[in-house]
């Protein structure tokens, strides 16, 4: 049986899972994911755009779903699966399991309202991946994810002038994305200009970033999510201004007053940045596949309205008069 979180669930989402999979996203490497309080965010907030947890329950094994909503816009991002109990044979697969609750979770995004579905499954899940395939779900990037691999990092003397972003670097940042990535990528995120902006709200992870160059033309720009578990950089520049890579993620760091992890998201048209960024101290610590699903979306219509509308009334077959014939 596949239905929504109830209380009776969050037990077993205290106990350690027997196979889990973590889709990583910025916010989700910022802080690290407890799914038992996950789904009690999602009861409290009724399990809808904003955080969504779905169950499936079989003869003693169950398995879970989690999906994270991304503020202000109708979309979220499949972050967790897991399974629970023995395995047995006459059960399902794991594999089967998450098939089946992905299916539910695209209707519930439907009726909920959300135009798309993210996942980032990790490049070495093929299984995973397949299924993803099979549901509707396309690849459109990839990405690959580097862990700062110590305090010991290349600190060197030279930092990129950046400035704090501002409200009016919001169209220039959203020239600078347009610029430097694929339009199959642009297609997928679906991004505006006000999509770009912090917009600041109660909670444990911390949004900053910075620009550089002048308001109309910036050539870098750096963004930085704080949580209680790491820090997580992402960053778009010029293919001219790749050589102040190194510069800009200098001042970045420069920021952090903490010794928590550093990551760094990369994606495959940005990798002419891999060697400068690997010099620097990172270290690859993850691949991942980006997918993305548009769900339909059902539109509510009174009973009523199809009958009153005109030209939709039935059409008679009026028959023909022969005419007479003349003898």
């Amino acid at each position: 049986m596949i239905r929504s979180v109830a209380p009776a669930d969050l037990w077993s989402l205290r106990r350690k899972p027997r196979h889990q999979v973590l889709l990583f996203t910025e916010h989700l490497l910022a802080q690290s994911h407890r799914p038992a309080w996950f789904a009690l965010r999602c009861m409290l907030q009724g399990n809808g755009r904003d955080m969504s947890t779905v169950t499936y329950q079989e003869r003693g094994g169950n398995a879970v779903l989690q999906a994270s909503g991304r503020r202000g816009r109708p979309e979220q991002d499949i972050v967790y699966l897991a399974t629970n109990g023995p395995r047995m044979a006459r059960l399902p697969s794991d594999y089967e399991l998450w098939y089946r609750l992905l299916e539910r979770i695209c209707v519930h995004a439907g009726y909920h309202q959300i135009q798309r579905l993210y996942a980032a499954p990790p490049a070495h899940f093929g299984e995973l991946r397949e299924i993803f395939r099979q549901i509707g779900f396309q690849a459109y990037a990839h990405a690959t994810i580097l862990q700062l691999s110590g305090p010991d990092w290349n600190q060197g003397t030279s930092l990129a002038p950046m400035r704090v972003q501002s409200r009016r670097d919001h169209w220039a940042i959203h020239k600078l994305y347009g610029a430097t990535t694929p339009p199959a990528v642009q297609q997928a995120e679906v991004r505006n200009a006000r999509n770009w902006a912090l917009a600041q709200r109660w909670s444990s992870v911390r949004v900053r970033a910075w620009v550089l160059g002048p308001d109309d033309d910036l050539a870098a720009y750096l963004r930085m999510v704080s949580g209680p578990a790491a820090h997580v950089f992402s960053l778009l520049i010029r293919p001219d201004a790749r050589n102040l890579a190194v510069d800009v993620l200098r001042f970045g760091l420069a920021q952090l007053i903490d010794n928590r992890p550093v990551y760094l998201l990369l994606r495959e048209y940005q990798g002419e940045l891999l060697v400068p960024v690997e010099g620097l101290g990172f270290e690859v610590f993850d691949e991942q596949t980006l997918l993305v699903k548009h769900t339909v979306i059902p539109v509510r219509r009174p009973l009523l309205v199809p009958s009153l509308e005109p030209g939709l009334e039935a059409q008679m077959p009026v028959p023909r008069i022969a005419a007479p014939r003349e003898d």
